[in-house]
């Protein structure tokens, strides 16, 4: 709760603000009252006060100097100017002392309820985004090296970033690589002794690996890391500043840096059996550009650790570009992050739709004849929808129909046409289930909201009450009350009990300020103001009205 200081000459004016408005419904906890500017500095100087509400023109000290004085000792106060006169030349000096707000009079208890409960928004979030960013930095700081091996990962399996996106995440992890730089790359394959090791115990070698890697390589190379999906240690390693700065003719020094790196890795290779008596083996790519040159040197690198080495140990090889030579190749579209059952327990189904498109594309622009590509595309949709159909609690049978989801015969693969219209007609067919499920279940929640608010509606029926009984958050809650009713939330809970307050005025023996208690208006006063707000007339007027309309 925030605490609120209301400034004015007219003792009536700050009475009334302070002591009728529903001020801890905006998040004000304490109102301070001030007759004048110096009772407002002692008030200040005693109490911390977070939003100061003040008159222009009071005898003594103006608002202007009693803002002045704020300014210099108390920033961060946010302050809310009353006046009586439109001159120019006091708001011109307002927004010279960084005035939130600069209100002219007459105004309502609707509009300064609404200004400060501004103030107090305004002062929540800045406390939260501060409090945030602390801790992020500080998250950030302390998980960048996992940080920057889960980006590496992500380009080795062929994500696809913009140059600026990648810039972006480059800088933010601190990482000293920029576009069209040459790179190699460097898998190291934990063997032996290692490779039986409990998780803990592995991990411990691979980090102790990997620092040692930095150590053997720094003079003249920089390393990035990451542990791939296949259990390998990767390096990304590039030319120190030194060792870019002596470069003259490019072929000839990157054949020079290439034997080196040779020579440290395997020097890596002996420090790993002399230190942690283990065995490993390691495969050095041939030189690249990043970022355009990490994923099929990375898939060169696989290729030939399964040709060359195999089960074998403690091997050392240079890997030859050998993916060129092989007559087939492997789906790239299908296999690249985010994969199509990921997109789909996300939701996005725009770009889930595209994934498909995307690997349609590939298949029918190299594989269209290919029986086996068909099937693999086949099969591997198929699993996604049907792995996202369990995971709703649903047959896939049930979302895209029986036909579709029949495998016997493998109609949808005997020509590349047909796939694509069991893809597609499949992903629609399951889009729209979902949504519908979706759609009922917004309608399911409208409804016991709706059950909630008439049942406690004389008690607590803050939104913070309603998202605590749907176990939602309060901002999910309102978004889809609107979104599926078209009325705010805060209008339903007024209309009813407005309606109930119309209802009850018929009965004489109720007094009004028992109606407005039973409604949950502690506040008489301000239950009259909202009721004349919403039909025009006071609760009394609305009383005559009836005895009018009975009479006649």
């Amino acid at each position: 709760m925030f605490q609120l200081l209301l400034v004015d000459d007219e003792a009536s004016v700050v009475d009334s603000l302070a002591d009728t408005l529903p001020w801890h419904e905006i998040g004000i906890g304490t109102v301070f009252k001030a007759y004048s500017g110096s009772e407002a500095l002692e008030i200040l100087n005693t109490n911390s006060i977070d939003i100061m509400m003040t008159d222009i023109r009071m005898p003594g000290m103006n608002g202007l100097e009693l803002l002045a004085r704020v300014r210099r000792s108390w920033k961060k106060i946010k302050c809310i100017l009353l006046s009586g006169h439109a001159e120019f030349s006091y708001a011109q000096e307002a927004i010279a002392h960084d005035t939130y707000e600069y209100l002219l009079k007459p105004i309502s208890d609707e509009e300064v309820l609404l200004k400060v409960g501004n103030a107090v928004e305004a002062l929540q979030k800045e406390r939260d985004e501060n409090q945030s960013y602390q801790r992020v930095v500080k998250t950030l700081e302390e998980n960048l090296p996992k940080l920057r091996g889960e980006l590496l990962n992500e380009l080795l399996q062929g994500m696809n970033y913009s140059a600026a996106r990648l810039a972006e995440k480059l800088d933010m992890l601190k990482m000293d690589i920029v576009r069209e730089e040459p790179f190699a790359l460097l898998l190291v394959r934990m063997e032996g002794q290692l490779s039986e090791l409990d998780l803990y115990s592995l991990s411990l070698m691979e980090y102790a690996v990997a620092n040692m890697a930095e150590e053997i390589f720094e003079d003249g190379f920089r390393l990035w890391s990451c542990k791939d999906v296949h259990g390998y240690l990767a390096f990304v390693v590039t030319l120190s500043s030194e060792k870019k700065a002596e470069q003259a003719s490019a072929e000839r020094f990157m054949e020079e840096a290439a034997g080196q790196l040779r020579l440290m890795a395997s020097q890596l290779q002996l420090s790993v059996n002399h230190y942690l008596k283990g065995t490993v083996s390691a495969l050095i790519s041939k030189w690249g550009v990043f970022p355009h040159d990490v994923k099929r040197l990375y898939e060169d690198s696989l290729f030939s650790l399964r040709r060359r080495v195999g089960s074998q140990s403690g091997l050392l090889v240079y890997v030859a570009d050998e993916m060129e030579q092989m007559p087939v190749h492997a789906l790239q579209r299908l296999y690249e992050p985010p994969l199509l059952v990921h997109l789909l327990e996300s939701g996005n189904w725009e770009q889930t739709e595209e994934k498909l498109a995307a690997i349609w594309e590939e298949l029918n622009r190299k594989w269209a004849d290919s029986h086996e590509h068909l099937v693999e595309v086949f099969f591997s949709i198929y699993a996604s929808f049907s792995s996202y159909a369990h995971k709703n609690g649903r047959e896939l049978a049930d979302m895209i129909g029986p036909v579709l989801s029949d495998v016997a015969g493998l109609t949808p693969c005997r020509s590349i046409t047909a796939l694509h219209q069991w893809i597609f007609q499949s992903f629609r067919l399951l889009q729209q289930c979902m949504e519908n499920e979706t759609r009922n279940e917004r309608e399911n929640a409208v409804r016991r909201i709706q059950h909630f608010v008439q049942k406690h509606l004389v008690e607590n029926v803050s939104l913070q009450a309603i998202a605590d009984h749907m176990y939602m958050h309060p901002v999910h809650v309102s978004r889809i009350y609107k979104l599926e009713t078209g009325e705010n939330l805060s209008d339903y809970v007024l209309r009813l009990k407005m309606e109930q307050a119309a209802a009850m005025l018929a009965n004489p023996a109720l007094k009004n300020y028992e109606i407005a208690l039973q409604l949950g208006y502690q506040n008489p006063n301000y239950f009259i103001k909202v009721f004349k707000k919403y039909y025009s007339v006071t609760p009394q007027e609305f009383r005559l009205n009836l005895d009018k309309g009975e009479d006649q």
